[in-house]
């Protein structure tokens, strides 16, 4: 430290003149130094980079003029002995100027055959020359200057020693190439190929390679003409390595896992006649048959409501047609079957079948019905138990994931899709007997398991399918969408069977709430026609009229829907009863629905002599087109004169009763009997009117009407009748309603276990019309073809479809079609066959004497505590149930109680008082309304009523 003794104590300021501080950071003086050593380093590089391109051109330009030199030796004839100078040609060959001497050589060769063969075997090195001869002369086979000697030389040198060099430089690619693309004759590369599995049970430790190659060249590319109808029917003349190939096959797994529809009709075609199946066989069927559904134009649609099959698209040569041949070889489902019986309890070749039969099923919509071996396992009761005890053993695995139960998809998703698809054909199939059908199968626990089971799995999938949001959605595959229709169909499937054979418990179907609300915007989804257009999962509602656009429903309703179209019996019946009310109701307008409750549109005169017919001409579709609106009836007695009274309701209820009962008098001629006393058309009406569509037309109207208006009619339609409003075919097992001993002869057929054709029967059956005898043939030249054991089924469902289908087929879709022009048939499908005789004729339970007395008005004298009123309620519970119900006939016309209880009767039930005791119990119809004498003893009340209910006599207008 420096002292100032000037006085002044503060240094003086320093001044730099050279600019601001040049001082730099440690960072940036690393960084400099690493740019400079990189850039020092890329010098270096570039310098020898420099030296190796010389040396490469340096070594170019001196193998070129090396070669050069060799050529003019080569052609100056001063290379010595053959030897050196395919040694030479070998230095400096090149294809475009090379190939005349390439000729020369090859000529040379095939003149000293015999001794270059010698020479080969005393020295390797000769035959290592000679093998890159022959990849020279492969490549050259198309050439047309040096083919014809390329090939010669190729015949005449190949060898099995040369085989393994050849085969890993392309022998089998350049033969598929040539083959595709030249004009080389077809026998030669047939030839060649020939030989190459001539050596190829002598190349043990290199079997696997070649047979590589020869499926990724010939198997696996696409199926040419020439592959198609020459090389593989020569090989399978040929000792072709078959089994060999199905083993190498099952060792690759999935190195073949994309296009493999043309390897699985090379591994078709090539089966040898007397192969024996094994587990690895279908092992590669189920692993080489996943892209057969391709072949088809688009995903496949497997709603009900789809007919129509795909049109077969595809750029191969090899149709689907193709596939469908081959698989359908009797012998070979023959054998596959053989093999599942014998090893039933081995899990791999369930899985390996359950596989195959799975992309089978992908192929077309009735898969089942086209190839045989899906058609076959899904009638084998032992394959459906089998797959069930499969599902049941991983049923944990199915809930598992968080996202949803298809994330990822697992082997239970397959087992379960197959499954349905063969439980629905099965139980289609196999009708109902004691002891063969699904019950002989499946007991009663195991279905109700089952039906709990994929109950639950339809009901995730069907949220699955319209998810909340777009972090659980899935996108839309083949397995996905059968997955989905074949489960809901099996689930709807157990649900019918569960009808005849009560294995669920009675709330199983609705224990689990499917809530569906009935607010103003359900009805105005419902009612925007939504039910008539199809709700794909993972898509949403597409609407099938291209200028009709529909606004877009919420998660929530699609599912509504949904379930709605597809489940509807997870609903509570008396909900769904309520939604088809509130459709009738709103499929009005606001100002129609105000006519239609006060305002009489039209009035209707008709003569009670002459009831039908009167009907038939005044409400025909030319004279009333819409019967949706309100009508009232004038009545014109046995006088001809007008009766007296205004219609409010109660007129047009007896009309209609009237009516109804009068066009099913199976008197008349439109409806018959069953055995028990149930209606169905009648198969031979046209033999008694011409115009008879017009009359089931009406008659359906008619019906149609009376459920508009909610008015019960007695109808005891036959259960197979019902069906059909709702179907357009009714299976099998509904012969039991029509015709029961058909039914349980068809039965005795089925179960015949000696030789069918001894019983005489073939595919024919004997009509008698009106006396008249004729016999009808059930299928082309049917007269001919005798009923085996193979045909059997086959003749089953044909003589049962032409009783159930073909011979009411026009009545039914007559009365149908009336139907719907009043309530659409799409909305009575919210209903099984059970409930729509619900629906038409009342509940079938037992009549509710407490909700009557409820629900029941008093005229005249009477009030709830009036003596004979008392009397009345205490005579009325201890009546028998069919005295309950020929005193609700009496007064209703109809013995069943309404749907909804005695609150919703229209008008309500009323009691009056006719007077002195001495009178007789009367009843109007048509205002539900019971007159009784004032009676004060309880025998003479009850007698009285008993005579007249049982009489049903007293029916009169008031």
């Amino acid at each position: 430290m420096s002292y100032s003794f000037e006085g002044n104590y503060r240094p003086k300021p320093e001044q730099n003149l050279s600019g601001a501080s040049r001082k730099q950071t440690r960072d940036v003086l690393i960084k400099r130094a690493h740019e400079e050593r990189q850039k020092r380093q890329a010098e270096r590089m570039k310098l020898q980079s420099t030296l190796t391109l010389q040396s490469y051109i340096r070594s170019y330009l001196a193998r070129k003029h090396k070669k050069q030199e060799e050529r003019l030796l080569f052609d100056q004839g001063d290379c010595g002995s053959i030897v050196e100078q395919l040694g030479k040609f070998l230095f400096f060959y090149e294809t475009r100027i090379d190939k005349e001497r390439f000729v020369r050589i090859g000529s040379t060769l095939i003149s000293q055959k015999d001794y270059i063969l010698q020479l080969t075997v005393k020295d390797t090195s000769i035959n290592w020359l000679i093998k890159r001869f022959l990849v020279i002369c492969l490549h050259n086979f198309a050439n047309k200057d040096t083919g014809n000697i390329a090939i010669t030389c190729f015949g005449q040198f190949m060898h099995v020693n040369n085989f393994i060099y050849l085969n890993n430089k392309g022998y089998f690619r350049y033969l598929r190439h040539y083959l595709d693309n030249s004009d080389i004759n077809e026998d030669i590369i047939l030839k060649l190929l020939m030989c190459s599995f001539e050596y190829y049970n002598s190349l043990s430790n290199v079997k696997e390679n070649i047979l590589s190659e020869f499926c990724n060249n010939f198997l696996r590319p696409h199926i040419t003409p020439k592959v198609k109808n020459v090389i593989i029917p020569q090989l399978c003349k040929f000792n072709f390595p078959y089994n060999d190939l199905i083993l190498y096959l099952n060792t690759i797994h999935n190195k073949y896992s994309d296009n493999t529809n043309s390897l699985l009709y090379c591994i078709l075609a090539l089966e040898p006649p007397n192969y024996e199946q094994t587990r690895y066989t279908i092992y590669v069927l189920s692993q080489h048959s996943n892209d057969l559904h391709h072949l088809t134009s688009s995903v496949i649609d497997l709603s009900e409501d789809s007919d129509v099959e795909d049109m077969e698209v595809s750029e191969e040569q090899v149709s689907l047609q193709d596939y469908l041949l081959m698989l359908n070889n009797a012998e070979r489902v023959k054998k596959i079957l053989h093999y599942f019986d014998d090893h039933i309890d081995d899990e791999k070749v369930l899985d390996a079948l359950t596989y195959f039969c799975h992309n089978l099923l992908l192929v077309y919509k009735d898969s089942i019905r086209k190839f045989m071996l899906v058609y076959m396992l899904a009638l084998r009761g032992t394959f459906l138990n089998k797959l069930w005890l499969a599902i049941k053993k991983e049923e944990s695995t199915i809930f598992s994931t968080s996202k949803g139960i298809l994330c990822p998809w697992q082997r239970i998703h397959t087992l379960i899709s197959v499954f349905c698809n063969m439980f629905i054909f099965y139980t289609q199939t196999l009708t109902d007997s004691e002891s063969t059908d699904t019950s002989g199968t499946f007991s009663s626990t195991e279905l109700s398991s089952m039906s709990e089971l994929l109950k639950n799995v339809a009901l995730n999938l069907i949220d699955l399918a319209f998810p909340m949001c777009r972090y659980n959605s899935i996108s839309s595959s083949p397995e996905l969408i059968q997955l989905y229709y074949s489960c809901l169909s099996a689930v709807k499937m157990l649900y019918m069977l569960d009808l005849r054979k009560k294995f669920c418990k009675i709330d199983f179907w609705t224990k689990k709430r499917v809530f569906i609300t009935q607010d103003a915007r359900t009805i105005a989804m419902l009612q925007r026609n939504y039910l008539s257009h199809s709700v794909k999962p993972f898509y949403g509602v597409v609407s099938e009229n291209n200028d009709e656009h529909l606004a877009p429903l919420s998660t929530i309703e699609q599912r509504s829907l949904a379930i709605l179209q597809q489940l509807p019996f997870l609903i509570e019946f008396n909900t769904r009863v309520l939604l088809l009310r509130n459709l009738c109701y709103n499929s009005i307008g606001e100002d129609e629905r105000l006519r239609h409750d006060f305002i009489a549109d039209n009035t209707i005169t008709v003569r009670r002599t002459h009831l039908y017919e009167d009907a038939f001409e005044k409400l025909s579709h030319k004279n009333e087109s819409d019967m949706k609106r309100r009508l009232r009836i004038q009545f014109i007695n046995n006088a001809g004169l007008e009766e007296a009274g205004i219609d409010g309701g109660g007129l047009f209820k007896e009309f209609i009763n009237e009516v109804l009962k009068t066009a099913f008098d199976p008197n008349r001629g439109f409806f018959l009997l069953t055995a028990d006393n149930c209606l169905y058309p009648n198969p031979h009406v046209h033999l008694i009117m011409e115009n008879y569509t017009d009359h089931y037309y009406f008659i359906g109207r008619l019906v149609g009407k009376a459920m508009f208006e909610s008015i019960l009619v007695d109808l005891p339609f036959a259960e197979f009748f019902l069906a059909k409003i709702l179907v357009d075919r009714a299976s099998a097992h509904y012969l039991k309603s029509l015709d029961p001993v058909l039914y349980r002869n068809l039965l005795y057929l089925r179960d015949y276990t000696g030789d069918v054709q001894d019983l005489g029967l073939d595919f024919t059956l004997v009509n008698n019309d009106l006396g008249e005898t004729r016999v009808v043939e059930l299928k082309p030249n049917g007269s001919n073809i005798p009923v085996t054991n193979d045909n059997r089924l086959e003749y089953i469902h044909r003589l049962a479809d032409l009783k159930l289908n073909a011979q009411i087929k026009r009545q039914c879709a007559a009365f149908r079609e009336g139907l719907d022009s009043v309530v659409p048939v799409l909305w009575l499908k919210l209903f099984n066959h059970n409930e729509l005789q619900v629906i038409i004729c009342g509940d079938t339970e037992e009549i509710d004497i407490e909700d009557m007395k409820t629900n029941t008005v008093y005229g005249g004298d009477f009030n709830e505590s009036h003596p004979t009123i008392i009397l009345f309620w205490k005579i009325v519970e201890h009546f028998t149930d069919t005295q309950k119900k020929q005193l609700l006939k009496f007064v209703t016309s109809c013995s069943r109680p309404p749907l909804l209880g005695f609150k919703e009767l229209n008008p309500s039930f009323c009691i009056q008082s006719s007077g002195s005791e001495d009178r007789m119990p009367t009843a109007s119809t048509c205002l539900n309304l019971l007159k009784i004498p004032v009676i004060r003893e309880e025998e003479l009340l009850k007698n009285k009523l008993l005579s007249a209910i049982e009489q049903q006599a007293g029916f009169e207008l008031s």
